[in-house]
């Protein structure tokens, strides 16, 4: 089999040993940048299966009908919202999906947190031009953290909140009350859950119900000094409203970590805010994901291979 890591992000994938796996037994393409449109498709003209780096590629029905050979993409990550799943579907392209990074973006929502909350960033950069800043900064225990979308991620979030001792509260389009007690999290509406919060942390996938899900009324309706947090994907908010709420105080400030536009561009308003922390989609990337990136694409190659021998000799 033919097959294609289409942009290697730093070199991850062809420094790992696992690689060798891959390349022992099938002809191994890596690249290590971004394709075009058009390069996309001389890649993958002779591919039978192709490995894309998250999301960085999108898999439109065009671009689907133009890889003639193609048939699997063993995603890495969980994501598939760049994917027209349908149209592969209806060519009979495979698409498989690893788990994603989601201890490491755990991580990083408290990094963001713990950073707003001790004002750590503006304390640094005082200290740096040799002032000794005397103020107060707050604390987490008792504080509310409200969790939109339980999942992996949502859930880690839940268990470190509650190891300081923060309140937690949860809601998520096909959340449950039921689902939240058995991890050990208060139900909430959304609507209450946007009014009581101290930080709110969006962890839904992107798919059609979640695009736009918090726009101007949603932030109007939290707290003015609450601190919000996106670390899934940038659609989930609507970025006029987002600006605008920290323009204006409507909340507190923001961490973010995912775009509507990526990279994030050079003059966008969000870069000039004060109260807004930025980081450029690193959640997910660490050496630990990259491993498991590659360790569960090659399984997830070597079962659709095995379905494909077995269908051939029935």
């Amino acid at each position: 089999m033919k097959i294609v890591i289409l942009d290697d992000w730093e070199n991850c994938f062809r420094n790992n040993p696992l690689l060798k796996t891959l390349e022992n037994k099938h002809d191994v393409t890596v690249y290590n940048d971004k394709p075009g449109n058009n390069e996309v498709i001389n890649r993958l003209k002779n591919a039978d299966i192709v490995i894309p780096i998250r999301e960085r590629t999108k898999f439109t029905k065009e671009l689907l009908n133009e890889v003639k050979n193609l048939k699997m993409i063993a995603q890495t990550g969980s994501g598939t919202a760049h994917i027209d799943i349908e149209e592969a579907e209806r060519l009979n392209i495979s698409v498989r999906s690893t788990t994603g990074g989601h201890k490491s973006v755990v991580e990083l929502i408290f990094g963001f947190i713990l950073a707003f909350n001790k004002k750590i960033i503006g304390l640094h950069e005082e200290m740096k031009d040799g002032q000794w800043p005397e103020l107060l900064v707050d604390g987490l225990e008792k504080k509310t953290i409200g969790i939109i979308g339980l999942g992996k991620i949502g859930s880690g979030v839940a268990k470190i909140a509650k190891a300081f001792d923060m309140r937690v509260v949860a809601w998520g389009p096909r959340l449950t009350e039921e689902r939240a007690l058995k991890e050990g999290v208060e139900y909430l509406s959304f609507e209450e859950l946007l009014r009581e919060s101290d930080f709110i942390t969006v962890n839904v996938r992107l798919v059609p119900e979640t695009k736009d899900l918090i726009g101007e009324k949603q932030f109007n309706l939290m707290k003015p000094g609450a601190f919000f947090l996106n670390t899934s994907r940038g659609e989930i908010v609507n970025e006029k409203a987002l600006i605008r709420a920290l323009q204006e105080k409507w909340i507190g400030g923001a961490g973010l970590d995912v775009f509507v536009n990526e990279p994030l561009p050079a003059q966008h308003p969000l870069r000039s805010l004060q109260n807004v922390i930025l980081s450029p989609h690193i959640g997910w990337k660490t050496d630990t994901v990259f491993n498991l990136f590659l360790s569960e694409s090659i399984q997830n190659i070597e079962e659709f291979l095995r379905i494909e021998e077995q269908r051939s000799l029935s």
